[in-house]
């Protein structure tokens, strides 16, 4: 008995476990140790780390995105992979020592970005996303992934301009619906971005991790105390016996419920 009790309570660890080593490398980054900060003429306020890009000659107010190549200028439109805009006017600049073609990136900050009427006119507070042409910006129209707000109107139809925008990468909902709503939380939680899984997903897994530790204990247990009910019925003089097991089946309850709640925190931190 003891033996069909342990097998599943083994595999049910195993498979928590695996989930929150997925979240930890998920979440893991790599940072340098050695940087330089200029202050000088800022105009953008914001941080920008130095990063490597695959192009050169790059203008201020590029959007970049990470790719499989590296980094690159954003030309995927509502792209979840965006990394930040290029300012070489950044308040504080971070510069590597091992970076060859670097420009300054700041993630997130108010910062000033090329854009384009391509999808458009742009008003104060209309959200800027990011599209088919190469670092540019332009209005967003349906819901997806934004830059975050632009802060100015820009209504030149003919050439790329740059405007200031409150840059903060967030999901936009462009026409918000109790169903449109649900749907897009799901669409946030399984679309990834530079950072990782999204905050929302991991709260979705973790209650998924504690509703399945709940659900795998009372089920185990329920199975035990019917066969233990009636091994009972048929043999009284085992009955000190089948009462142990009992109370081991239900430490093993309280075990699984335990190590649910642990692995669900555990998600939650990382």
């Amino acid at each position: 008995m003891f033996k069909k009790i342990l097998q599943p309570l083994i595999i049910f660890i195993t498979l928590i476990l695996t989930g929150a080593l997925f979240f930890s490398n998920a979440n893991a980054q790599t940072t340098s140790n050695n940087f330089s900060i200029t202050t000088e003429g800022a105009a953008s306020l914001g941080v920008a780390q130095i990063v490597e890009l695959a192009q050169k000659d790059v203008k201020d107010g590029s959007i970049v995105s990470s790719s499989k190549d590296g980094v690159i200028l954003s030309n995927t439109p509502y792209d979840p992979q965006v990394l930040g805009i290029v300012a070489r006017d950044a308040a504080i600049i971070f510069s590597t020592s091992d970076v060859n073609n670097g420009v300054p990136v700041i993630p997130v900050g108010r910062v000033y970005v090329l854009v384009s009427t391509k999808d458009g006119i742009i008003k104060k507070g209309d959200e800027i996303t990011t599209s088919t042409i190469p670092g540019v910006g332009v209005k967003a129209t349906k819901d997806g992934y934004v830059l975050g707000p632009a802060l100015e109107d820009y209504t030149n139809t003919k050439q790329v301009g740059k405007i200031a925008l409150n840059l903060e990468l967030h999901y936009f909902n462009a026409k918000p619906t109790l169903a449109g709503s649900l749907s897009d939380i799901f669409k946030f939680a399984l679309l990834p971005t530079k950072e990782g899984p999204a905050p929302i997903f991991k709260y979705i897994v973790a209650a998924l991790v504690v509703l399945a530790s709940v659900i795998f204990g009372f089920l185990s247990f329920g199975r035990t105390a019917a066969k233990g009910v009636e091994a009972l019925g048929r043999n009284p003089a085992a009955g000190r016996i089948i009462q142990l097991g009992i109370i081991f089946n239900v430490i093993i309850v309280i075990a699984i419920i335990i190590a649910g709640l642990s692995v669900a925190f555990l998600i939650l931190r990382l």
